[in-house]
Protein backbone atom coordinates (compact mmCIF):
# COMPACT_ATOMS: atom_id res chain seq x y z
CA UNK A 1 0.00 0.00 0.00
CA UNK A 2 1.45 3.33 -0.98
CA UNK A 3 2.08 5.31 1.86
CA UNK A 4 0.47 8.55 3.25
CA UNK A 5 1.49 11.83 0.65
CA UNK A 6 2.06 13.81 3.89
CA UNK A 7 4.15 11.42 5.74
CA UNK A 8 6.30 11.52 2.68
CA UNK A 9 6.91 15.36 2.55
CA UNK A 10 7.63 15.25 6.04
CA UNK A 11 10.60 13.07 5.33
CA UNK A 12 11.65 15.02 2.72
CA UNK A 13 14.09 16.84 4.54
CA UNK A 14 15.59 13.94 5.92
CA UNK A 15 15.87 12.43 2.73
CA UNK A 16 17.47 15.13 0.96
CA UNK A 17 19.92 15.54 3.82
CA UNK A 18 20.86 12.02 3.57
CA UNK A 19 20.37 10.86 6.89
CA UNK A 20 17.26 9.16 6.34
CA UNK A 21 17.79 5.04 7.04
CA UNK A 22 18.00 2.45 4.06
CA UNK A 23 14.21 1.09 4.62
CA UNK A 24 12.99 4.11 5.00
CA UNK A 25 15.40 6.14 1.60
CA UNK A 26 13.82 2.90 0.12
CA UNK A 27 10.20 3.65 1.02
CA UNK A 28 10.40 7.35 0.04
CA UNK A 29 11.74 6.48 -3.69
CA UNK A 30 9.32 3.96 -4.42
CA UNK A 31 6.37 6.40 -3.21
CA UNK A 32 7.89 9.11 -5.55
CA UNK A 33 8.46 6.94 -8.32
CA UNK A 34 4.72 6.32 -8.42
CA UNK A 35 3.56 10.18 -6.75
CA UNK A 36 3.78 13.09 -9.30
CA UNK A 37 2.75 15.96 -6.63
CA UNK A 38 5.67 14.40 -4.11
CA UNK A 39 7.75 14.76 -6.72
CA UNK A 40 7.20 17.96 -7.41
CA UNK A 41 7.10 19.15 -3.91
CA UNK A 42 10.47 17.18 -3.54
CA UNK A 43 11.99 19.47 -6.46
CA UNK A 44 10.69 22.60 -5.18
CA UNK A 45 12.58 21.65 -1.89
CA UNK A 46 15.85 21.14 -3.49
CA UNK A 47 15.87 24.73 -5.23
CA UNK A 48 17.89 27.46 -3.61
CA UNK A 49 16.48 29.34 -0.90
CA UNK A 50 15.87 32.23 -3.76
CA UNK A 51 14.01 30.45 -5.73
CA UNK A 52 10.47 30.02 -6.29
CA UNK A 53 9.03 28.90 -3.18
CA UNK A 54 6.20 26.45 -2.54
CA UNK A 55 2.64 28.62 -2.42
CA UNK A 56 2.13 27.88 1.13
CA UNK A 57 5.62 28.86 2.00
CA UNK A 58 5.11 33.08 0.31
CA UNK A 59 2.04 33.05 1.73
CA UNK A 60 3.31 32.70 5.33
CA UNK A 61 6.27 34.92 4.44
CA UNK A 62 3.91 37.41 2.87
CA UNK A 63 2.92 39.81 6.31
CA UNK A 64 7.09 39.66 7.67
CA UNK A 65 7.87 41.42 3.95
CA UNK A 66 5.14 43.71 5.03
CA UNK A 67 6.74 44.21 8.17
CA UNK A 68 10.17 44.35 6.63
CA UNK A 69 9.16 46.97 4.21
CA UNK A 70 7.75 48.98 7.16
CA UNK A 71 10.45 48.69 9.19
CA UNK A 72 12.73 50.07 6.28
CA UNK A 73 10.83 53.26 5.74
CA UNK A 74 10.82 53.80 9.46
CA UNK A 75 15.00 53.29 9.43
CA UNK A 76 14.98 55.64 6.33
CA UNK A 77 13.19 58.10 7.94
CA UNK A 78 15.07 58.21 11.39
CA UNK A 79 18.73 58.60 9.16
CA UNK A 80 17.16 61.69 7.78
CA UNK A 81 15.63 63.03 10.02
CA UNK A 82 19.08 63.08 12.49
CA UNK A 83 20.91 64.34 9.06
CA UNK A 84 18.64 66.91 9.52
CA UNK A 85 19.09 68.34 12.61
CA UNK A 86 22.70 67.60 12.61
CA UNK A 87 22.99 70.00 9.36
CA UNK A 88 20.57 72.39 11.35
CA UNK A 89 22.63 72.40 14.89
CA UNK A 90 25.89 72.69 13.40
CA UNK A 91 24.63 76.34 11.40
CA UNK A 92 22.99 77.36 14.56
CA UNK A 93 26.19 76.57 16.40
CA UNK A 94 28.52 77.95 13.49
CA UNK A 95 26.35 81.18 12.69
CA UNK A 96 24.79 82.23 16.07
CA UNK A 97 27.75 83.69 18.17
CA UNK A 98 25.98 83.21 21.42
CA UNK A 99 25.42 79.46 21.12
CA UNK A 100 29.33 79.16 19.21
CA UNK A 101 30.27 80.62 22.28
CA UNK A 102 28.73 78.74 24.48
CA UNK A 103 29.96 75.21 23.08
CA UNK A 104 33.72 76.60 22.10
CA UNK A 105 34.54 79.75 24.07
CA UNK A 106 37.05 81.93 23.42
CA UNK A 107 38.66 85.01 24.39
CA UNK A 108 41.03 87.32 23.17
CA UNK A 109 43.23 89.75 24.34
CA UNK A 110 45.33 92.77 21.71
CA UNK A 111 48.30 94.05 23.18
CA UNK A 112 50.66 96.71 21.45
CA UNK A 113 53.66 97.65 23.21
CA UNK A 114 55.64 100.57 21.60
CA UNK A 115 58.77 99.35 23.36
CA UNK A 116 59.99 96.47 25.37
CA UNK A 117 57.97 95.79 28.81
CA UNK A 118 59.93 94.98 31.58
CA UNK A 119 56.63 95.24 33.76
CA UNK A 120 53.85 93.51 34.09
CA UNK A 121 50.57 94.96 31.77
CA UNK A 122 47.76 93.72 32.53
CA UNK A 123 45.39 92.30 29.59
CA UNK A 124 41.82 92.98 28.90
CA UNK A 125 39.55 90.41 27.79
CA UNK A 126 36.32 92.00 25.96
CA UNK A 127 37.14 95.06 27.94
CA UNK A 128 37.22 93.80 32.10
CA UNK A 129 40.73 93.28 33.35
CA UNK A 130 40.25 89.45 34.57
CA UNK A 131 38.68 86.63 32.92
CA UNK A 132 36.20 83.79 34.05
CA UNK A 133 35.70 79.86 33.26
CA UNK A 134 32.14 80.26 33.04
CA UNK A 135 31.56 77.41 31.28
CA UNK A 136 32.63 73.49 31.12
CA UNK A 137 33.32 73.88 27.72
CA UNK A 138 36.61 75.64 28.27
CA UNK A 139 39.53 74.00 27.32
CA UNK A 140 41.81 76.63 29.95
CA UNK A 141 44.41 76.62 27.57
CA UNK A 142 46.18 80.03 26.54
CA UNK A 143 47.44 80.17 22.99
CA UNK A 144 50.27 83.12 21.61
CA UNK A 145 48.67 83.36 18.05
CA UNK A 146 51.19 82.62 15.10
CA UNK A 147 50.32 86.41 14.53
CA UNK A 148 52.32 88.03 17.41
CA UNK A 149 55.38 89.57 16.85
CA UNK A 150 57.01 87.28 19.30
CA UNK A 151 57.42 85.50 22.84
CA UNK A 152 55.35 86.34 25.56
CA UNK A 153 55.47 86.30 29.31
CA UNK A 154 52.89 85.71 31.27
CA UNK A 155 51.51 85.53 34.71
CA UNK A 156 47.81 84.79 36.22
CA UNK A 157 46.61 85.95 39.52
CA UNK A 158 43.43 85.33 41.53
CA UNK A 159 41.15 88.00 42.83
CA UNK A 160 43.16 88.36 46.31
CA UNK A 161 46.28 88.89 44.09
CA UNK A 162 48.16 85.84 44.41
CA UNK A 163 49.93 83.97 41.51
CA UNK A 164 48.34 81.26 40.21
CA UNK A 165 50.63 80.55 37.53
CA UNK A 166 54.12 82.06 37.41
CA UNK A 167 55.88 83.49 34.27
CA UNK A 168 55.35 80.83 31.61
CA UNK A 169 56.69 81.62 27.96
CA UNK A 170 54.85 81.06 24.82
CA UNK A 171 56.17 81.69 21.47
CA UNK A 172 54.37 82.79 18.64
CA UNK A 173 52.13 79.40 17.90
CA UNK A 174 51.87 77.81 20.73
CA UNK A 175 50.06 77.03 23.39
CA UNK A 176 50.26 76.19 27.30
CA UNK A 177 47.81 73.86 29.22
CA UNK A 178 46.17 76.66 32.02
CA UNK A 179 46.14 73.46 34.83
CA UNK A 180 44.87 73.89 38.29
CA UNK A 181 42.78 77.06 37.09
CA UNK A 182 38.93 76.51 38.70
CA UNK A 183 35.37 77.33 36.87
CA UNK A 184 33.72 80.28 37.97
CA UNK A 185 36.38 82.78 39.54
CA UNK A 186 37.86 85.58 38.00
CA UNK A 187 41.65 85.49 37.15
CA UNK A 188 43.45 88.56 35.79
CA UNK A 189 46.13 87.65 32.99
CA UNK A 190 49.69 89.85 32.84
CA UNK A 191 52.48 89.80 30.20
CA UNK A 192 55.26 90.93 29.28
CA UNK A 193 57.54 90.63 25.80
CA UNK A 194 59.50 92.93 23.52
CA UNK A 195 57.82 95.60 20.95
CA UNK A 196 55.21 94.57 18.72
CA UNK A 197 51.48 93.64 18.69
CA UNK A 198 50.78 90.37 20.48
CA UNK A 199 47.13 88.71 20.31
CA UNK A 200 46.84 86.11 23.20
CA UNK A 201 43.76 83.81 22.95
CA UNK A 202 41.93 81.61 25.71
CA UNK A 203 40.33 78.71 24.88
Amino acid sequence: MMMNCNIIKDLLPSYIDGICSEDTTKVVEEHLHHCEECRLYLEVMEQPTNDILPEEVMIAKAPFKRINKKRRIQIVISILITFIITIIGSFVVQEVEAVNQIFFPMSTATVNLTDDQEEWNTLYFNDEDYLMFDSIFWDKEVVNHANSNGNVILRIKDVDGHVVVDEIEISPGKSIKLDGLKNNIKYSFEMKAKKGQFFINVV
